[in-house]
């Protein structure tokens, strides 16, 4: 097969690919034995290859090679059942070495006229064809110029590692000219020491060529209006020094035709006036050595900028409009990248949809707004904002009836109305319902006029007859006093007792009382005004001869005396009583006695016998002494 460089002109094989990529710039060579369905492939014909090793079109033996697309079938109890390295190649061939014993070269090749002072990198994949043991395979790999020899020694070859890369880099001396590539047996014949080549590649080197807008490193893409007059400045950095003594660049286009050089764009920096018609364009830049920068032999190349260029959009604004006074104002414009608002009142805004809180007249009028987008900027069509009138919403004035009473509520300033709360109206909806509440209550009405609303309300006082409570019936010793509790509630209220014979203050809601029989008190409680409602409240006061003390009860449930029953006592909320066992133990405590004891602790029956007990009436009167409990 015949190898072609940057500078001549061959005939491809049909099933065999030796590559050059010239509208790249690299690579300059790239030999991956092409592909096909046949398992098999043609042997190497290029008059710039050479090999002492003869072509087999099956199996290679010892001292052979073949091309082909898989290994199946070819040694299967020894070598890897394989295919070709080649990245989405289906089919792809790849070079199968059987080694010998001699040091020999298995592949050597010839490319011609590469450019001056350039540094290359040349690559190969390899694969140790061996499933365990055998002879590991040794390679050496060289760069044959006429300024030096490189060369790559793999050593032992291991088992199972896969696909391997080697490389050389070197440089072309200042005259250029040919290079050659060998590969080299080390090794020794026999079981083992068989190889698979494939993706052989030799390209210019140097470090990766990142090219940006403007100063950001990483803007690898860029947008433009087409009406604009922007300047973008396309520069390009490296990971590391380049590999010439005197670099020059070039910049280019990718068009329909390909890439092609821009005018006068031959510095790290170029300074791109954007298109005028809307569309995506692509640029690079092409780095050599002074002197090579038009051979694609000789160049790097530098990643790829996008710039889009667009056509200015059509955009609308619009207003939420007409407004009430104190809602807000809503204005929205179409999406771009950024914004200008100007209006009424001194208004601007930067946002896309800005909010304007509690509008007031003064803010009615044309809102205008710019839009920026992708470098363009557009004006939309001026929206008004109307602001309507305040509603003078009034519910009218507070009053007050007398419970079961009805009232007009009466309304102004708008169209319609809505009350709430709805309790005690004949009809939420009107202006003038009729109110018949039960108690107090503050009616609030929504006025609408113009689709603006407001509110107002108004208190309704509902006479409601007063609260009169007292405490529980009492008892008192006769010759002693006891205190009454009463509470009195209401609006606008007077309160008295009666009878007021032998009561400390009739007028006092906690008086004290002595009276000489039992009596029923009544404290009355008076709602004064129009409505002119009482409430009252009795509670008997039972008068005893004495303050007995039971020193004995049974309580065996037989419904005779059960409990430790003190009659007078209950007269006396504040009292506090005790009762100790033989050994000073609490074993009931009690505040008032409102509930006779019934001899239990925590629950649980106490055992029959003699218990002590501490009474104090929390007025200067105590009582102790001794009570039995009896089975």
């Amino acid at each position: 097969m015949k190898f072609i460089t940057l500078l001549a002109i061959a005939c491809l094989l049909p099933q065999f690919a030796l590559r050059v990529k010239a509208q790249e710039g690299e690579p300059v060579l790239v030999e991956d034995f092409g592909s096909g369905t046949a398992q098999i492939g043609p042997k190497i014909s290029d008059g710039d290859f050479s090999t002492t090793y003869n072509y087999i079109p099956s199996q290679p033996g010892e001292g052979s090679y073949t091309i082909a697309n898989s290994t199946a079938g070819m040694y299967p109890e020894s070598w890897l059942q394989t295919g070709n390295h080649t990245p989405r190649q289906p089919n792809g061939y790849m070079m199968i070495v059987d080694a010998t014993n001699t040091i020999d070269e298995f592949y050597k090749r010839t490319v011609k006229t590469l450019c001056p002072g350039t540094t290359y990198r040349f690559s190969v994949y390899v694969l140790n064809l061996m499933k365990e043991s055998g002879i590991k395979p040794d390679i050496t790999f060289s760069v044959i110029t006429s300024l030096e020899t490189k060369t790559n020694h793999t050593g032992p070859i291991d088992n199972g590692l896969g696909w391997l890369e080697y490389n050389i880099i070197f440089s072309t001396p200042p005259t250029g000219g040919d290079v050659t590539i060998k590969m080299t047996n080390n090794a020794s014949g026999g079981y083992g020491n068989d190889v698979a080549l494939d993706d052989i590649s030799l390209r210019p080197y140097g470090p990766t060529l990142t090219a940006y807008f403007n100063s950001d490193k990483t803007a690898y893409t860029a947008k433009g209006c087409a009406e604009g007059n922007h300047v973008y400045n396309l520069n390009v950095t490296t990971a590391a020094a380049l590999p010439y003594a005197n670099p020059v660049y070039q910049w280019q286009l990718s068009t329909a035709n390909g890439w092609v050089n821009i005018p006068g764009a031959t510095s790290a920096t170029y300074s791109l006036h954007q298109p005028a018609i809307a569309g995506s364009y692509q640029y690079r830049t092409l780095v050599a050595q002074a002197g090579n920068i038009a051979s694609a032999q000789c160049r790097l190349i530098s990643s790829v900028l996008t710039l889009n260029i667009i056509n200015p959009e059509p955009i609308t604004a619009t207003a939420s409009s007409p407004v009430c006074p104190g809602e807000n104002i809503y204005l929205t414009a179409s999406a771009g990248d950024s914004y200008s608002w100007t209006g009424p009142n001194g208004f601007t805004s930067a946002q896309q949809n800005p909010v304007i809180s509690d509008a007031t007249a003064a803010m009615g009028g044309q809102y205008r707004v710019t839009v920026f987008k992708n470098g363009c900027s557009s004006d939309a069509p001026a929206v008004t904002v109307s602001i309507n009138q305040p509603v003078a919403a009034n519910a009218g004035t507070n009053r007050a009836i007398c419970v079961g009473e009805q009232i007009y509520l009466h309304a102004t300033g708008g169209t319609s109305y809505k009350w709430y709360p709805t309790t005690g109206l004949s009809n939420p909806n009107i202006a003038d319902p009729l109110a018949s509440p039960d108690e107090t209550t503050i009616y609030t009405v929504e006025v609408t006029n113009n689709s603006c609303t407001a509110k107002s309300a108004v208190t309704i006082t509902v006479g409601k007859a007063p609260i009169a409570y007292v405490t529980a019936n009492k008892e008192v010793i006769r010759g002693e006093r006891i205190q009454l509790h009463g509470t009195a509630s209401g609006n606008n209220i007077t309160y008295y007792w009666t009878p007021d014979d032998n009561i400390s203050d009739s007028n006092s809601l906690n008086p004290f009382v002595s009276p000489l029989s039992d009596v029923t008190y009544i404290l009355h409680v008076l709602q004064t005004g129009s409505c002119n409602i009482e409430s009252k409240a009795a509670v008997e006061v039972k008068v005893v001869d004495k303050f007995t003390i039971p020193n004995t009860f049974t309580p065996n449930g037989d419904g005779v005396n059960d409990t430790w029953q003190i009659d007078a006592l209950g007269a006396y909320d504040n009292a506090t009583t005790q009762v100790f066992n033989r050994y000073g133990a609490i074993v009931y405590s009690a505040k008032g006695y409102t509930k006779a004891w019934d001899g239990t602790y925590n629950g649980k029956r106490l055992p029959p016998g003699t218990y002590y007990y501490k009474i104090d009436l929390k007025n200067g009167t105590v009582y102790s002494g001794w009570v039995q409990i009896i089975a």
